[in-house]
């Protein structure tokens, strides 16, 4: 019994320092407006409890995140997945994991107190759930605003990075007056992942815009707005 209780000891050591390994610490450069972006993260892992979510983070400030749908061995593949989408962001290595689920795993003593509060308040937040979503592309004249420009064009740098994955895409949604996006990635060739991507991606500019209608915008680096 002392032998099988030693083994599965040093099991849980093993796995607990494996999930270590890829947590990052030390001094982390924020980017502008990074609040409103966890935030969103956030609202995400409060209303999808049949996922994994992994944040990753570079020490200059790139980040991404992904989410994989299953058991706890979903959690790896979720790190993973957000660590590579981090570092091509980069265009260098050195991304480790930020938070697993609710919980910020980073090793730093700075980290502003504000993302401990959204963690707290994180099943308040106004979201929308895609399910709600009605898939539909834009129509009209339309001029995205500074700040959705600025998105825009970052979306675009992602899918040049990721756009020799296999099964790889990525969609892109604004709101009518061009103020609000949401943008949101798809790594499996199904039908019915791609449309809940599509409606994922309507829904974050949804929670970003008072839960106002978005549209799609760009698949991939194509403008499909009419």
């Amino acid at each position: 019994m002392k032998k099988i209780l030693s083994v599965v000891i040093l099991g849980l050591i093993l796995c607990f320092n494996a999930n270590a390994a890829n947590e990052g610490s030390g001094p982390i450069e924020f980017p502008a407006k990074f609040e409103k972006r966890f935030k969103d993260y956030l609202g995400h892992v409060a209303n999808k409890k049949q996922y994994k979510f992994a944040f990753a983070f570079h020490p200059d400030g790139a980040n991404d995140w992904q989410a994989i749908k299953g058991g706890s061995s979903s959690l790896k593949v979720a790190e993973k997945k957000a660590i590579k989408a981090c570092n091509k962001k980069a265009k260098k290595k050195g991304c480790m994991i930020f938070a697993r689920g609710e919980k910020i795993v980073w090793n730093w003593d700075s980290i502003p107190n504000v993302y401990y509060t959204l963690i707290e308040t994180s099943g308040a937040f106004d979201y929308i759930d895609w399910k709600d979503v009605s898939i539909e592309i834009g129509k009209g004249p339309v001029t995205l605003s500074k700040d959705t420009t600025k998105k825009f064009v970052e979306y675009l740098e992602i899918y040049e990075n990721n756009k020799n994955e296999k099964d790889w895409s990525i969609y892109f949604a604004i709101s009518a007056d061009g103020k609000s996006s949401g943008d949101m990635e798809a790594s499996s060739p199904s039908e019915k992942n791609i449309e809940m991507v599509k409606a994922m991606a309507i829904a974050e500019c949804m929670s970003n815009n008072k839960k106002n209608k978005c549209y799609l915008y760009a698949i991939n680096d194509k403008v499909v707005w009419k």
